[in-house]
């Protein structure tokens, strides 16, 4: 959001963000404006309970304190804030949504993709996410005095007057029947332009370890922790390990081997150009962030959209993916040595690559919400869902 707000600001736009206190230093950096809660400022929008009517309560009334002195055009929300919508409705202001890189809800299938062996299972979890989030929605309507939707009306208004979908045609299955909102608009993502100093000299310093593997340690759900598998099988091994791991269920016991960089944030950016292949539990971030240096990916999908990236990003070729239930060190190995040994994964990568560098998402984003501020309608998609 950080990013799509620095375009639009460049464009003449006026932005500002109603979010909890640990974001006022990074906004500041940017010269963005952060409108505190209210008198008794703090935090609000915590992924952590971000389906709890309470918290989504407090995050309406953030937006609702915010609108009285911004006095916005249009709110932008992530998929899981559902302040942003509710208080679009009751101020009567079109609402965008940023979402993940792949569509997790529902949509119209006209036949089954070639090569999608089981669609039955992503339909599920699309249908099972629509009946889970529309009973929250409907929890934190009931708290907010608001009248019931049915279940289309519900579907629709998850997904806002603007979808921004971090995605391209070529990566998203059966693009062209996503609903009239979503767009796809590319990978969104951004960082601070000022290097990591500290990981900067680990980098130089470590250069003749070998190879470098990034890897992002998200969450694993009830799945438990990937680390020891992955210390036992790349701990002095010869390559470099640098890792993320801010949202890691399980964290090192010991320190890490002298080969491993581990942070809870490491800017991607910094890493990727020097990284030959990427681990991850295939969060949005990771994923975009691998594939928009061409980089192929291991995989060991833990829940939310990660199974479903998982699964698009193996069938596109850019991918192998292991269970993350009984991985060993001698099964990490192998995969590794067959992501490193097979050019086809590295060849796939770049061809997703070239897409997401065509879509230009930050400017993309922008050019939508321009649209939608002006009077509420915006582009309709193409044939190829673009």
């Amino acid at each position: 959001m950080v990013g799509i707000s620095l375009e639009l600001a460049r464009r003449g736009h006026s932005i500002a963000f109603a979010t909890g206190t640990r974001f006022s230093d990074p906004l500041r950096k940017e010269g963005i404006r952060r409108i505190p809660r209210g008198r008794r400022d703090g935090e609000s929008f915590q992924l952590e309970t971000w389906w709890e009517p309470t918290s989504i309560a407090l995050q309406a009334a953030h937006i609702f304190h915010a609108a009285s002195e911004f006095h916005p055009d249009v709110i932008i929300g992530g998929q899981l804030t559902y302040g942003p919508m509710l208080m679009g409705e009751a101020l009567d202001l079109p609402v965008a949504i940023l979402g993940f890189a792949t569509h997790l809800l529902p949509k119209p299938r006209r036949d089954t993709e070639p090569g999608v062996e089981n669609p039955a299972e992503a339909e599920e979890r699309a249908t099972w996410r629509l009946e889970s989030m529309s009973a929250k929605l409907h929890e934190a309507r009931q708290l907010l005095h608001l009248p019931p939707l049915s279940q289309q009306q519900a579907a629709d208004f998850l997904l806002g007057d603007l979808f921004l979908l971090q995605s391209v045609p070529e990566l998203e299955p059966g693009a062209a029947d996503l609903p009239p909102a979503v767009h796809c608009v590319g990978s969104c993502g951004w960082e601070p332009t000022a290097p990591d100093e500290d990981l900067a000299e680990w980098l130089d310093s470590t250069a003749e370890l070998g190879p470098l593997v990034y890897m992002q340690h998200g969450r694993l759900f009830h799945l438990g922790s990937l680390w020891p598998a992955v210390t036992e099988c790349l701990g002095g091994a010869d390559l470099r390990l640098v890792a993320s791991a801010g949202r890691t269920d399980g964290k090192l016991t010991k320190p890490p081997p002298f080969n491993f960089y581990v942070r809870d944030h490491v800017p991607q950016g910094q890493v990727l150009p020097h990284a030959t292949a990427v681990v991850s539990t295939a969060n949005t971030t990771a994923v975009l962030g691998s594939l928009s240096f061409g980089l192929p990916l291991l995989l060991l999908p833990g829940g939310g959209e990660q199974l479903d990236m998982a699964t698009i990003c193996e069938r596109r070729g850019a991918a192998l993916t292991l269970d993350p239930i009984g991985i060993t060190p001698e099964s990490l190995h192998a995969a590794l040595r067959e992501i490193d040994g097979n050019p086809r994964f590295r060849a796939s990568a770049k061809q997703i690559q070239s897409c997401l560098s065509k879509a230009q998402g930050h400017q993309l984003a922008a050019d939508l919400l321009e649209s939608l501020a002006q009077g509420g309608a915006v582009p309709g998609r193409s044939a190829t869902g673009g």
